[in-house]
């Protein structure tokens, strides 16, 4: 019986170790583990190669230790690269931005270290969101450069 439940005891923490290996990316609604791709080359970007909204990619770390990654529409303003969240208050993501604001962030082929910080300044979130409203339950967040 000992030798069974240490057989079952490995073969659960080989999946596990796997799980946080093997970089599977979100797909539309249905979340990720981690994200597949290199490093950009130039961490430090002004996103100027962005035009209007683009679709993105965000890992995240969770409190179980398995990363977790979404699909996001990001967009910039002056320079600066956000992340919008509607229905956030509905939403487990931004729970583990809150623990720990440290991200991986996809952009096509290339991957970006980021830190996530939620705004709250009504000056700024007006700013980077212009002319559209501010729904009930929306959330912006701003990606800084580690």
């Amino acid at each position: 019986m000992k030798r069974i439940a240490l057989i079952l005891l490995a073969i659960v923490v080989v999946i596990y170790v796997g799980l946080i290996l093997v970089p599977v990316d979100p797909v539309e609604r249905r979340p990720g583990l981690g994200l597949s791709g290199d490093l950009a080359a130039a961490q430090d970007t002004d996103w100027s190669f962005l035009e209007g909204r683009t679709q993105a990619w965000l890992e995240m770390h969770t409190w179980y230790l398995l990363p977790h990654s979404i699909t996001v529409s990001a967009w910039a303003d002056d320079g600066t690269l956000y992340v919008g969240c509607s229905r956030c208050d509905t939403k487990v993501w931004p729970n583990h931005v809150a623990r720990d604001d440290r991200v991986r962030l996809k952009i096509g082929d290339e991957i970006y270290m980021r830190r996530v910080a939620r705004i709250t300044d009504s000056a700024e979130l007006q700013g980077a969101m212009g002319d559209r409203e501010v729904r009930p339950g929306y959330a912006l967040f701003r990606l800084d450069p580690r």
